[in-house]
């Protein structure tokens, strides 16, 4: 019953996105870091501050920052619509 919870989740799905993202950049098939620079904050915020592409960012700290990001996103998500439903019960 949790697993099925769980897979309804936004929590789940963004975080499996982003990780399958991850594992296409490890295993060198993402060539250009495509699904990388879609999935990953810190990549949007270093293409787009000059100040931030002065400094040299760990793959790894990218890696867990996208991670991050996408289960509090979904965390987020899953407890507006949680909210919504119990106001319309």
């Amino acid at each position: 019953m949790k697993l099925i919870r769980l897979m309804k989740s936004f929590r789940f799905w963004l975080v499996l996105i982003s990780l399958v993202a991850i594992v296409v950049n490890i295993s060198g098939n993402d060539d250009y870091n495509i699904l990388l620079a879609t999935t990953s904050p810190l990549v949007w915020i270093y293409e787009s501050s000059h100040l931030v592409r002065k400094t040299d960012i760990p793959i790894v700290v990218v890696y867990l920052t996208t991670l991050v990001f996408w289960y509090f996103v979904g965390f987020i998500l899953d407890r507006v619509l949680q909210k919504l439903r119990n106001n319309k019960s």
